[in-house]
């Protein structure tokens, strides 16, 4: 219930456009999946998706948005003044940590230097921690999955008991 309240507490008011800059590293959720969390938290906006060199991925983001949600990690290619070109189209901005700039000129970070020790050293296993800690800055919620469990076919024989002789 708490983080529930963490979390309403974290969203923005007013919020009708979303850009949204997608990681080159690896994406956890695709871009429908995106869109459906964004609008489950502002159901009023408009989403808009744009890779790290640039490039709008379906329709055009306008010139000015509300939301900017930066997912570009430390060593990605990107432009060395595009977080601050983002910024200056973005009411609040929320991102990742890294390069020059995101720290003085976002308005929520995530910092991936100071919780390094918990992030697993899988790409993608960090991918999904950080981009969800992301998200939560923003104010979207995610619905936890479980993870698939191991598979115990070969083992479940061996445990079950014997057959009794009628």
């Amino acid at each position: 219930m708490s983080e529930l309240d963490r979390l309403r507490s974290q969203r923005i008011p007013g919020v009708r456009t979303v850009l949204v800059v997608l990681s080159a590293a690896g994406m956890v959720y695709d871009v429908e999946a995106l869109r459906q969390k964004v609008l489950l938290a502002y159901p009023e906006a408009a989403v808009f998706f744009i890779t790290t060199v640039g490039k709008p991925i379906g329709p055009a983001a306008p010139q000015n948005v509300d939301l900017l949600i930066d997912f570009t990690g430390p060593r990605q290619r990107q432009g060395l003044f595009f977080p601050k070109r983002f910024r200056r189209c973005a009411r609040v901005a929320v991102g990742r940590d890294v390069g020059v700039f995101r720290k003085r000129i976002y308005d929520r970070v995530y910092d991936e230097g100071r919780n390094a020790s918990k992030l697993p050293a899988d790409t993608l296993a960090r991918e999904r921690i950080v981009q969800r800690e992301v998200l939560k800055l923003a104010g979207i919620a995610l619905v936890q999955s479980g993870d698939t469990p191991p598979d115990r076919g070969k083992v479940i024989a061996t445990e079950l008991p014997p057959y009794s002789k009628l």
